[in-house]
């Protein structure tokens, strides 16, 4: 189910698209394309809260568009969580070394998950240039995704998304037992989530 609703910050008018869901928190995206905000909602949220949580976190939202995130500033690279002196690179050239160190690391880190939380068959592995998602899970393909840029945070948060999507192999959704999953493998989840939303790449 979803709904339409305008908001207003600092005189500009900003479309909304309200999605109800089976989930646990609310969840808030702008899109910068289209000018809009995607929020999703757990079922029987009402309006009044929903205007509060977007009051209270539209303008860290806004403020992180603004700042156009990178991940390399001209001279530095964030990678694994410490900023790395690279020098200046071609366009593309950052993606690159994500992708070459990013699937060393994986390689070694899905394997090790897996049999920790007993996943079998093992999956496939790709990393992806895109901006929507950190990491999925294709029951069609047995295939792990990963976002490219995610290898700009430190390990613990990267490993977190491996587990999060590893969990999925269990519960295709984000029910109470999947967070269970997630938790008893990684118990500091909640924490270094926040810290992937907020782009905080040291941990």
């Amino acid at each position: 189910m979803q709904k339409k609703r305008v908001y207003e910050y600092e005189g500009k008018v900003i479309p909304a698209t309200i999605t109800y869901k089976r989930m646990r928190s609310l969840r808030l995206r702008y899109v910068p394309d289209e000018g809009s905000l995607r929020i999703s909602v757990p079922y029987g949220t009402l309006m009044i809260s929903i205007d509060r949580f977007v009051t209270k976190y539209l303008p860290k939202v806004l403020k992180k568009v603004d700042r156009k995130k990178q991940n390399y500033d001209g001279q530095y690279l964030y990678l694994f969580g410490q900023k790395v002196e690279v020098g200046e690179l071609e366009p593309g050239e950052d993606l690159k070394i994500y992708k070459k160190k990013g699937m060393e690391y994986l390689n070694e880190k899905v394997p090790y998950y897996s049999s920790l939380m007993g996943v079998n068959p093992p999956y496939k592995i790709r990393m992806r240039n895109t901006k929507r998602t950190y990491g999925s899970n294709s029951r069609r393909t047995h295939t792990l995704s990963f976002q490219l840029r995610l290898m700009a945070f430190a390990p613990s948060i990267i490993d977190s998304v491996i587990v999060h999507e590893l969990a999925h192999h269990f519960h295709f959704d984000h029910s109470k037992n999947f967070y269970a999953t997630v938790y008893a493998y990684c118990p500091d989840y909640a924490k270094l989530r926040k810290k992937l939303i907020h782009d905080e790449f040291e941990g």
